[in-house]
């Protein structure tokens, strides 16, 4: 055994708490002996290993003997015993009727029981930088997201284990995540991610994660130390060192029959947590009013019919090397086309595209890629286009929008991800919204479904950099372009909000 690994162990188990917390344990890249919690496959980096301290249950190599304990959380098993797994399935004509084995006993819990947090000591830890580390120095926004959905994965699968033998093996979805802004500092430092979960429905759970700055100095031993008498509460408050906070919807799956399943109640045991219940339960009634005033569900309002008329008429003056051709069908009022301004872009021009083969390595417990890598390839994608329509690789991440998960994205299958400016005001405006569509594409079925759309607010660090304006040239265009303004206004008043809270500047 590694003397690290020796000294973790003894760390641990010297506390005695019904807690779960997560310490991250940094082996040589030589070795080939690694520790996993019972989702091997969710780690959050190469030189990262995870140890699960359970109350009076020892830490143990993954293949040890004494890792027989019953998880109902569906472990990954390898790739390869998955594809012999599937290949016996085909077999049994009965695959589709599989039974759960016993009805699913259910355990009242806390938001104390799914408490969480992780240390990522990126100023003491050279490895563990080198897998987040930016070309710009700092930290890399895509990877951070990646980590909050490995972190709400494992918080989900905390609170809805109850260690039944007898029940069917369960694994969690993301379904979606809320709107999250960043307030990341432009110097490398100590982050801490922690979270629980502060609602539950029947087979849904919201989860508040919140990342912050561990202050230069701070006991990081008592920081990651069991506490009785800790109040998860207080993840839901802002301070100076608070970077993100964002809730996300997870849900629970039979592993055998692939539907929805009852989870674990949630207890309230203080007035602050019932709160933190009520304000979920708004949380869920605002995203559903949301989504029924969408573009995609209502036309646009009077005001916005005007905005898109004077939209028309303004581009109509500019020849477009897409559609114009030398045609004189769409004439503006001076009869006589121009050359769009310099400091005006296409919509249609500032669209990249990136195709992506969905490795096994990137997969979930569930077998499908996981909501993180999604993230993760969405957000690198907005900063090549946002890089390309700046001129400047300055660009940076200041929010992205809710984003919900629709279709899953199988191993195997081709991700593509299509992105563009929407709406951008220009100088000397900085800010601007980059849209992602994810859409999966079924290489045996010759389908492509989509599964995300991403929405992102971003702006250049160095004020020098001019913002073009972005001009919409057909009605789809318009429309998206009326979507990006309205997300621009909610998301500044949101954004001030929080200013307000954090007593932060803010870009214009």
């Amino acid at each position: 055994m590694f003397p690290r690994f020796s000294t973790a162990c003894q760390k641990f188990t010297s506390h005695s708490s019904s807690l779960f917390r997560i310490h991250l344990l940094f082996l040589p890249p030589t070795s080939t002996h690694t520790l996993h919690h019972h989702h091997p496959s969710r780690s959050f980096s190469t030189f990262t290993r995870i140890l699960w301290k359970e109350r009076q249950e020892p830490l143990v190599l993954p293949h040890s003997n004494e890792n027989n304990k019953v998880y109902t959380s569906r472990p990954v098993s390898f790739w390869m015993d998955q594809i012999a797994e599937k290949e016996k399935q085909r077999e049994k004509k009965n695959a589709d009727k599989i039974q759960t084995t016993t009805e699913r006993v259910l355990i009242e819990k806390t938001m104390r029981d799914s408490y969480t947090d992780i240390y990522l000591p990126f100023k003491s830890s050279p490895e563990l930088l080198e897998q987040y580390i930016f070309v710009d120095g700092g930290i890399r926004t895509g990877k951070l997201l990646e980590d909050l959905d490995n972190l709400a994965y494992i918080i989900a699968s905390k609170h809805a284990e109850n260690f039944d033998p007898n029940a069917s093996p369960i694994t969690m979805v993301t379904a979606s995540m809320d709107r999250l802004d960043l307030f990341l500092p432009k110097v490398v430092e100590n982050y801490k991610l922690s979270g629980n979960v502060t609602y539950v429905g029947s087979s849904s759970m919201e989860i508040l994660i919140k990342a912050e700055i561990v202050p230069e100095g701070a006991d990081v031993d008592a920081l990651i130390a069991d506490k009785e008498n800790i109040d998860v509460t207080n993840n839901s408050k802002l301070d100076a060192n608070t970077i993100l906070i964002t809730r996300f919807t997870m849900v629970a799956i039979d592993a055998k029959t692939h539907k929805p399943i009852k989870i674990n109640p949630l207890r309230a045991t203080s007035p602050e947590e019932e709160r933190l219940i009520e304000v979920a339960k708004k949380n869920k009634m605002r995203k559903k009013l949301e989504a029924e005033k969408s573009l995609d569900q209502q036309p646009p309002t009077a005001q916005e019919s005007l905005e898109m008329h004077r939209m028309y008429l303004e581009a109509s003056q500019y020849m477009h090397p897409q559609h114009d051709n030398g045609d004189d069908f769409i004439v503006p009022a001076n009869g006589e086309k121009q050359r769009l301004p310099s400091n005006c872009v296409w919509m249609a021009d500032t669209r990249m595209d990136n195709l992506i083969f969905c490795h096994a390595q990137f997969r979930n417990s569930h077998g499908n890629i996981f909501g993180g890598f999604i993230m993760r390839m969405a957000v690198e994608l907005s900063y090549c286009t946002a890089s390309t329509f700046l001129h400047s690789s300055s660009a940076v991440v200041l929010s992205m929008d809710r984003v919900t998960f629709r279709k899953p994205v199988f191993v195997g299958s081709l991700l593509s991800m299509k992105a563009g400016i929407v709406y951008s005001l220009g100088s000397p405006h900085s800010s601007f919204q980059v849209r992602v569509v994810a859409s999966v594409i079924d290489i045996e079925k010759n389908t492509k479904e989509i599964t995300n759309e991403f929405y992102f607010t971003m702006a250049p660090l160095d004020h020098q950099v001019t913002v073009p304006r972005v001009l919409p040239h057909t009605y789809a265009e318009t429309i998206h372009w009326l979507d990006g303004k309205r997300r621009r206004t909610f998301g500044k008043r949101a954004r001030s909000r929080l200013l307000e809270d954090l007593a932060l500047p803010d870009l214009p």
